[in-house]
């Protein structure tokens, strides 16, 4: 007789059923979706090959590995489907292309979902079946390719629904190549499709994982940029500019000089739908079509009246502020990775608009201030009212943000002195944060100022690492506590196989020079649970809490009028 895991052909040899699923790609899994624990059939390692532990034994680690764009992965083809488990379980199915240790393949997931006691999905038991290898042409087309118009303004409203609320600007930049029809009477149609084709692969090869690029319109090309500060629109423009005018391109009916003209709009400040900032996007391309220089245009708000009779300078405006109490903390909690229990808050900058109730953000505010020279007397500020809600709270910790400006302004130091100096106690309690970008200029003298900060009793964190495309082999030289990464790269950690690595690598790297981290814009478990799994020290984000106004009652701080 056979043994139960064998069964015979007519001819009366036994087959084992683990060859046969092997032999055409199948293997059977579970899925405990509550504990998110994940069993493979003993055939597992035969078809998937060497795989890190976590991601064999984690379902949602699993998911990590689906390349991005390319389909629902189990976990999305089970929480999102509409239909209700009623005791049977309910089936699911989902294509993607998945990153096997290097080997690109396609896959066909099927399988049955259960419900638990709330009716939400508890566990799940289906097939995985690999087709075949995944060409490159298909895992490059998912991120850049043709889409018409309306695509287009779909796109931009669900990234603009996703980032405004979590206050990310988002800008849309409408790139064209310049003088096409004159290059289509020259050289022709098919060299004309071989221009556009390597302005399209110069484009991709300069743009960064947290950038999307899509073509449209013929030569339009679509680039849409999260969590771009405003004073940044026009160097990540110069870059795209840059790359497409480097050299000549070779087509097979000549050589063609080609330049790029670019338009650019950002979100919040010309509006929240999508096709209102690709208008206005396409009204600045317009605009730079007809201007001498290569230079983008960025689209501007109308005014709806006068700014100069109407309203008083932006100068007089912030001082104001100052002066009458209008600068508020926002404090936003930062968890324990593990355990969820809060470790600290930043506390953000927020400037109330008169007798309005609104408050304006940091992330409007700081461009401005920086350009106006005024930003060191803000953050000058945020100190005080910082110190004083640490003497009001001996059990609070709080980050405070200061400008590379105010870094290089002996004012801001002296400032720091003086409200450490009369808080005893108060600065063990205060993280300083620095963005990456202030170490690159002067790192020497950059490097002894957060010395001495440090001497006070104070916690350096490095802000939005990764947004500047420093090494964290350049970070050795300063005395550096926590690394916050960039959200831009772990806002996609779920579809991205490029933000998965480098923000492992990176996770690690920070280990070995026992350095913590933060993982910033954390929305979704998902995210959460990856980090988690990586080592990451504390999340930050939506899902885990919203900044919100500190109370006036809490504050007592030292305060002077600004003249």
């Amino acid at each position: 007789m056979p043994s139960p895991s064998t069964f015979s052909l007519q001819n009366g040899n036994p087959v084992d059923p683990r060859s046969v699923l092997s032999s055409i790609g199948e293997v059977v899994y579970g899925w405990d979706i509550r504990a998110d624990t994940l069993s493979w059939g003993p055939n597992a390692g035969e078809v998937l090959g060497p795989l890190p532990e976590q991601a064999m034994t984690r379902g949602l680690a699993f998911a990590g590995l689906v390349e991005p764009g390319s389909g629902p992965s189990r976990y999305d083809a089970i929480f999102c489907a509409s239909e209700h488990d009623t005791g049977e379980g309910v089936i699911y199915r989902t294509r993607y292309a998945i990153d096997l240790a290097g080997r690109k393949m396609w896959a066909e997931d099927t399988g049955r979902w259960f419900a638990g006691s709330d009716g939400y999905p508890a566990s799940a038991r289906g097939v995985l079946r690999l087709e075949r290898a995944a060409r490159p042409d298909e895992l490059e087309q998912f991120g850049n390719e043709l889409c018409d118009r309306p695509a287009l303004i779909e796109r931009i409203g669900a990234a603009l629904q996703e980032h405004l609320p979590a206050e990310r600007p988002v800008v849309v930049l409408v790139a064209a190549i310049d003088e096409l029809a004159r290059l289509n009477d020259d050289f022709g149609h098919e060299a004309t499709d071989e221009i556009i084709a390597t302005v399209h692969e110069r484009l991709r090869s300069v743009t960064r994982r947290r950038d999307h690029l899509v073509r449209y319109a013929g030569n339009s090309f679509a680039i849409l940029l999260v969590g771009c500060p405003p004073d940044q629109i026009e160097q990540a423009s110069r870059r795209f500019i840059k790359i497409v005018a480097q050299a000549a391109i070779e087509t097979s009916h000549g050589i063609a000089l080609v330049r790029l003209r670019v338009g650019a709009a950002s979100a919040p400040e010309l509006g929240s739908h999508g096709g209102t900032l690709l208008a206005a996007a396409e009204s600045a391309l317009a605009s730079a079509r007809t201007g001498a220089s290569d230079a983008a245009i960025m689209a501007r708000p109308q005014p709806r009246h006068d700014p100069v009779a109407e309203q008083p300078s932006f100068d007089v405006q912030a001082i104001s502020a100052l002066n009458e109490r209008r600068v508020r903390l926002a404090l936003q909690p930062i968890v324990r990775t593990a355990s969820r229990q809060i470790a600290f808050h930043e506390a953000l900058l927020r400037v109330g608009q008169g007798d309005s109730g609104l408050y304006f953000a940091s992330a409007e505010l700081i461009p401005m201030l920086e350009r106006r020279g005024l930003v060191r007397l803000f953050d000058q500020r945020v100190l005080e009212l910082a110190i004083g809600l640490l003497g009001a709270d001996p059990d609070i910790t709080l980050s405070i943000n200061v400008s590379p400006r105010s870094l290089h302004d002996p004012e801001w130091f002296d400032a720091f002195i003086a409200c450490t100096g009369a808080a005893e106690g108060k600065a063990a309690r205060l993280i300083v944060e620095v963005t990456e970008t202030a170490t690159i200029e002067d790192p020497g003298r950059i490097a002894k100022l957060l010395g001495r900060i440090k001497e006070r009793g104070a916690r350096i964190a490095i802000d939005d690492f990764g947004a500047g495309h420093t090494s964290l082999k350049h970070l050795r030289a300063f005395p550096i506590d926590i690394l916050k990464i960039d959200g831009a790269f772990t806002q996609n950690l779920r579809r991205s196989t490029d933000d998965r690595f480098y923000v492992r690598t990176l996770v690690e790297l920070a280990g070995h020079l026992g350095v913590e981290t933060v993982a910033e814009w954390v929305d979704d478990e998902m995210q959460a649970s990856m980090l988690r799994d990586w080592g990451v020290t504390y999340l930050q984000g939506h899902l885990v809490g919203r900044a919100e106004l500190a109370e006036p009652s809490q504050l007592t701080p030292r305060r002077s009028a600004v003249g």
